[in-house]
């Protein structure tokens, strides 16, 4: 029986085709498997592509402002914490890798300032100088939390953490002087998991410039007068501490604390 069915297939095919240029044939029967590897090899690189988007977008990011204030350590100010501290606002973006490390993207804002007559040296009195400027802070860090941070309805997670990567620092002196300097970035603080979406933390940002001219001044001094000079080389820094608050967003998977693995 399968072989009557196969010599009239046959035969149908042959007769189809009585006539008709082999060469031709040939290739109407080829050209529309190249299309098929085409739309194949098209479908593979869209889904290599969307990979990686699917893959992150599972973990989940945060999305965040920071409040907070902003100060200086340099040759006016070389010692103080928190001296005349200026406002800080921010933006902060996170992309979870797991519950322990994340990538940290921030943008900040912040104005500092120092005068030369709030401190008692009776060089810094005699020299007199002083400035006032604003700051915009971009960098982009790593962040590793020492205990795993979950988001759980009706849970929370604590955990300090520490952060470090790269940055960058646009500053218009009072001269109006623009420019961009690569600065060193490193944090630490301390977050939690509020509920399923919410997070909340505090951390001291540190920011060391690459070079001596944040405060436009420089000291005509030796350098073995260590209270005219700052603790690191003279170069000056910038640091901030702030109040952040983030919400999770593009969370697919929900975490179980049974089932979630911990890093």
């Amino acid at each position: 029986m399968k072989k009557a069915c196969l010599e009239v297939n046959t035969n149908t095919y042959k007769s189809r085709f009585v006539g008709t240029n082999s060469t031709a044939f040939a290739r109407q029967a080829i050209r529309p498997l190249k299309i098929n590897f085409a739309r194949m090899k098209k479908s593979i690189v869209i889904v290599l592509f969307m990979l990686p988007v699917m893959v992150f977008s599972q973990q989940g990011a945060d999305l965040g402002i920071c409040i907070g204030g902003a100060s200086y350590w340099g040759d006016i100010n070389y010692i103080t914490p928190f001296y005349s501290p200026g406002i800080n606002l921010g933006i902060t973006y996170r992309y979870n890798f797991n519950p322990r490390q994340a990538l940290k993207i921030e943008a900040n804002y912040m104005r500092l300032s120092a005068n030369d007559a709030s401190f008692d040296d009776i060089y810094q009195k005699s020299r007199n100088n002083s400035f006032a400027l604003p700051l915009y802070d971009g960098a982009i860090q790593y962040e590793f939390n020492f205990m795993p941070i979950k988001f759980i309805a009706q849970k929370y997670y604590l955990s300090p953490f520490v952060s470090s990567g790269i940055a960058g620092a646009f500053v218009m002196s009072q001269s109006n002087l623009k420019t961009i300097n690569f600065v060193f970035p490193f944090a630490f603080g301390v977050r939690t998991s509020i509920g399923k979406n919410w997070s909340l933390g505090v951390q001291w940002n540190f920011r060391k410039l690459f070079n001596d001219n944040l405060d436009n001044t420089e000291n005509l001094v030796d350098k073995k007068n260590v209270n005219l000079h700052t603790f690191v080389n003279n170069n000056d820094w910038y640091n901030f501490a702030n109040i952040f608050v983030t919400y999770k967003i593009f969370n697919s998977i929900e975490e179980c604390p049974a089932y979630k693995k911990e890093f």
